[in-house]
């Protein structure tokens, strides 16, 4: 058991990393889009409150995906990923809550990065444990074991 919670904790990380990355480079690709549509300008800068809670939420994520997609007991794929689906918009719901957040310039464009950050590897994640799941016939929390 503890071999398995010592991987997992360097998926899980490894998965935050990577969906954190994800979150600041969409933010910069939409507010790149949005201001080439709207003819305006966009600074590209992130402020403080909003990198913090990308932190936080990516981290949640990548735990809460690799829970349910590597240790848990369910059959059905369909009902892992709805479930992690809503512990997850229920996390963004409450740092949307967050006055710190929802005061910074930018901050939609940053909460629709992290939905397409954190579904996208999520989703990205299922089918990768699935097919691994299906052609071993064993469930892994290593991200990296998954090909």
């Amino acid at each position: 058991m503890k071999k398995v919670s010592k991987h997992m904790e360097v998926s899980c990380q490894s998965l935050g990393a990577a969906m954190f990355m994800a979150i600041v480079c969409f933010y910069m690709i939409i507010g790149a889009i949005v201001a080439w549509i709207g003819n305006g300008a966009f600074y590209y800068h992130i402020p403080f409150a909003l990198l913090i809670q990308g932190v936080i939420i990516s981290m949640s994520a990548s735990i809460i995906w690799t829970l349910f997609l590597g240790l848990s007991r369910m059959k059905s794929l369909l009902a892992k990923i709805f479930l992690c689906s809503m512990i997850i918009i229920i996390l963004l719901g409450i740092s949307v809550l967050i006055p710190a957040i929802n005061k910074s310039n930018g901050y939609i464009f940053w909460i629709l990065s992290c939905i397409i950050s954190l579904f996208g590897f999520g989703m990205l994640l299922a089918l990768y444990s699935e097919r691994y799941y299906k052609k071993t016939g064993v469930r892994s929390v290593l991200v990296w074991e998954i090909q």
